[in-house]
């Protein structure tokens, strides 16, 4: 991000910066409707169970465990479709979707822990979760490549809105912290992540005005399945369980 952010000497279009600010107030009005869901409701009140609390992040991690191999695969074949010409701004996500490479593992681990298995056995997608990949496939076969840096933000602001806003909460209850990784380390990493993507987008937005119609539109696209149909599902699983 660096380099790229030297190259352009930061010298972003007002075009750009508007563009940003709407994305990032629609991530913000995602992030506030999903504080309204009953699944946050019932997480965040303070006479919910632990075991209730705990149900709940183990069924959203095993959802994570179902989509997120594939939307990074997904991801980078996206990135891949970008003109050639763009070495930097390759360059830019290939390294920082490498880094997301690994968070499945995280969730696998952590959904292990919660679900107190030493063998975890091979389960068959849930509708929501294989919708998320779906979708993400889609997109990067068809869609404007640029069009990733809108659902990717998406991605990783609201992962961090939401990790942030839980951390006080596990703090508050006394959670015990096994099983808890993916939500500690994505509180500080996502948001850096937005951070980066942020200026990335500016960047895009100044060059190439036209990319955020793409950019909003893979967001909607995005939105349209995550994140409360796959947290409708895990909020179902946990309360059978």
């Amino acid at each position: 991000m660096t380099e790229l952010a030297a190259a352009t000497g930061h010298n972003y279009s007002a075009e750009a910066l508007h563009a940003f600010d709407e994305l990032d107030r629609r991530v913000n009005g995602v992030f506030e409707q999903l504080k309204e869901w009953h699944g946050w409701q019932l997480f965040v009140h303070p006479e919910t169970h632990h075991d209730q609390m705990l149900g709940m992040i183990r069924e959203v991690l095993k959802a994570v465990t179902w989509y997120q191999p594939h939307t990074t695969e997904a991801g980078f074949h996206m990135i891949g479709r970008l003109a050639k010409s763009e070495v930097k701004l390759i360059q830019a996500l290939c390294s920082h979707k490498a880094e997301e490479a690994e968070h499945g593992l995280w969730a696998l681990e952590d959904h292990g822990i919660l679900a107190d298995k030493t063998t975890r056995t091979k389960e068959a997608s849930s509708p929501a979760a294989f919708a998320v990949a779906s979708v993400w496939w889609r997109m990067a076969q068809v869609e404007d490549a640029f069009g990733y840096l809108g659902a990717e933000y998406l991605f990783e602001k609201l992962t961090a809105l939401v990790t942030q806003a839980a951390l006080p909460v596990i703090e508050e209850r006394d959670l015990p912290r096994g099983g808890l990784r993916f939500i500690i380390e994505h509180a500080l990493e996502d948001a850096k992540h937005a951070i980066f993507l942020k200026h990335l987008i500016l960047d895009v937005v100044t060059r190439y005005p036209e990319s955020v119609v793409a950019m909003n539109r893979c967001f909607d696209y995005f939105n349209a399945v995550y994140p409360l149909p796959v947290w409708d599902e895990a909020y179902e699983r946990a309360m059978r369980a």
